[in-house]
């Protein structure tokens, strides 16, 4: 027995760098099971904490009845994953290396022919979707498909479309004049089933990603907002109803009354260009010289599972044309650049969201949104040709398309593992935003457009593989959002009667009246403005005088004393001349003197008697 605790001690004091203790050994040489057991597998949580990971200093959200119970039955029925949708562009020429499955749900790619250099490339591949849609089947079909029973079960959905550059992607979601996109027809869907429930003023605002209520003075606001937003859209009148014959005509929307609800409807358009955050329906500021107004980055705040984006404009819309006209806003502020691939191609990742508020006369209130994801094409210079600005912005669009592939990896490769593995999402801007859909916490829809040309084999290789890690997701049931506050002050607002249009008819004359306020301001400091010119243009003109006859008498003393100057020097200069002329004379005087030789001694003593004899005289006179 005492051998072997020296065995065990000698063993434990064998350790060095070259002979380290193996991982598996305590520190401390305490026992350790054999066999890994999940401590907490079975208890269950608390409601409180299902929802702590939503809770704010603002408001929190709790889960609804079935939401509730199903997360207390089977997890594994609860887990569903993102749908991922590929549609096929239209082509004169389509390439045989694209084959659909009998079932179409598979795309097998084999490309024979020497278009690409990899090996690898070549072989036989599956990919697996949710639906394809080949060059056959049109917007109708894709938007009943891919969105219409994501606006029906009325939760938060993230709708992103993904490919290579000018393959379809802002087709699908927008469209054209004749053939609406996903966009407008979920615009339409939403306004036909709240038709009998839209609210006529800003009562609820998400604020910070918060629902608020908001007092008079920030209603008054908003509207003065969205009145400023809409006049600066363009008049698309002709259009949103053949927009909307079309619609009607391709979907039957059912209308959901409930007298008990009131809903109000938001939009919000945010850019993400070269890495920087822009808002493209901020209310440019009033300018008095012509150029171009320089755009504000903004930044994306993550709050306890909430994301927003600070500063983000978000406009209240009571109809589906005012929506459509702040959408086509949007897009000409966007970037949009040519290339040798796409004419028009798109240099940034845009998001359109549409949050629709709900208030019950119960007090609660609850959040859908829909965002619209337009990510920018993934290129490949040697395809697109792009320099200098070009390139700098295909680096950063294929940049951020690489982070999202990494968090879709992350988020598939965590569920197989089973760890909680950290999405990356915060390596980039467009994750940042699009977090809540990555983590799971909404829905996701990605649909997938590619060319089926074999000059683009290899692109949409990327892309298919992209789609796949997508395909493989699979994420816990989202959390309805419900605030738990019920809003005291919204009761008598909660529902506008038939006959009540004298407060409807007041607060326009409220805006309209702030409106005109704000002008005559605008009018009153242009005023002063130009009053303050004009003094000035006075001021300087009478400086400009006093300067002339100043400089007209310091010239007048000046030639005066030049005039006396002069008077003194010719004075000088001939009392000179005289002295030196005097001078001269004795000069002569003393040289006449020096040629005539002295007179004799008896001559001087006469010469001297005479004129001793001469100041005698001249003294007794």
């Amino acid at each position: 027995m005492d051998s072997k605790e020296k065995v065990e001690v000698h063993k434990r004091e064998m350790r060095s760098f070259l002979m380290a203790r193996d991982p598996s050994i305590d520190r401390r040489f305490r026992p350790r099971p054999n066999k890994k057991l999940r401590l907490f597998d079975d208890i269950q949580e608390s409601e409180d904490d299902s929802y702590s990971e939503y809770s704010d200093t603002e408001s929190d959200y709790t889960p609804n009845a079935a939401s509730t119970a199903t997360s207390t039955g089977d997890s594994s029925s609860t887990e569903t994953g993102p749908q991922v949708f590929l549609r096929l562009r239209p082509v004169t020429d389509p390439s045989k290396a694209y084959t659909v499955s009998d079932d179409g749900s598979v795309l097998i790619t084999s490309c024979k022919i020497d278009s690409t250099s990899n090996n690898v490339n070549r072989m036989e591949k599956h990919f697996s979707f949710s639906s394809i849609f080949d060059s056959c089947v049109g917007q109708r079909d894709i938007y009943d498909i891919c969105v219409g029973p994501k606006i029906l079960e009325e939760e938060c959905v993230t709708i992103m479309t993904y490919g290579t550059s000018g393959s379809g992607k802002t087709f699908t979601l927008l469209g054209d004049d004749v053939r609406a996109g996903i966009i407008p027809r979920a615009l339409e869907n939403v306004f036909t089933i709240y038709k009998e429930n839209l609210y006529h003023a800003p009562k609820l605002k998400l604020v910070n990603g918060c629902i608020t209520f908001l007092q008079d003075d920030a209603t008054l606001n908003e509207i003065q907002v969205r009145k400023k937003l809409l006049q600066l859209c363009p008049d698309i009148t002709a259009h949103h109803k053949r927009l909307k014959q079309v619609i009607d005509g391709d979907h039957n929307f059912e209308v959901k009354a409930s007298p008990d609800t009131s809903v109000m409807v938001w939009v919000s358009f945010v850019e993400i260009y070269n890495e920087l955050v822009h808002d493209l329906l901020a209310i440019p500021p009033r300018q008095e010289k012509l150029g171009e107004v320089p755009r504000k980055n903004l930044k994306i705040v993550c709050n306890k599972g909430l994301v927003f984006v600070k500063g983000l404009t978000s406009v209240f819309v009571k109809t589906s044309e005012e929506a459509l006209q702040l959408l086509r806003l949007g897009q000409q502020r966007s970037t949009y650049a040519s290339t040798s691939v796409n004419a028009n191609s798109s240099r940034s990742h845009c998001v359109f969201t549409v949050d629709i508020l709900k208030y019950d006369r119960s007090g609660m209130t609850t959040q859908s949104s829909y965002r619209f994801c337009d990510l920018a094409g993934s290129e490949r210079v040697i395809n697109t040709g792009t320099t200098g600005l070009r390139l700098k912005e295909a680096k950063n669009i294929n940049t951020s398309l690489m982070v999202l592939g990494r968090c879709l990896d992350a988020a598939s490769t965590s569920h197989k593992k089973k760890n909680n593995d950290v999405i990356p999402y915060r390596d980039s801007k467009l994750t940042m935003l699009l977090q809540a859909a990555l983590l799971g916490k909404e829905k996701l829809a990605m649909i997938v457009t590619v060319t089926p040309v074999d000059k683009y084999y290899e692109e949409n290789l990327n892309v298919l593989n992209f789609a796949s890690i997508a395909k493989n997701i699979i994420f816990k049931e989202p959390v309805i959002k419900q605030h738990r506050t019920s809003f005291c002050g919204f009761m008598e607002f909660s529902k506008m009667e038939p006959g009540d249009e004298y407060k409807k008819q007041l607060e326009e004359e409220n805006v309209s009246l702030q409106l005109e306020i704000e002008r005559l301001k605008f009018d009153h400091v242009l005023q002063m403005q130009l009053l303050e010119e004009k003094l000035r243009k006075e001021l300087t003109d009478t400086y400009q005088e006093i300067i002339k006859d100043t400089k007209k008498q310091l010239e007048e003393e000046c030639e005066k004393k030049l005039y006396l100057a002069n008077r003194e020097w010719e004075f000088k200069l001939s009392s000179q001349k005289r002295r030196y002329e005097e001078d001269i004379e004795d000069l002569k005087d003393e040289i006449e003197d020096l040629k005539n030789p002295p007179p004799s001694d008896a001559e001087s003593v006469e010469e001297a008697e005479e004129s001793k004899s001469s100041i005698e005289i001249l003294d007794d006179d």
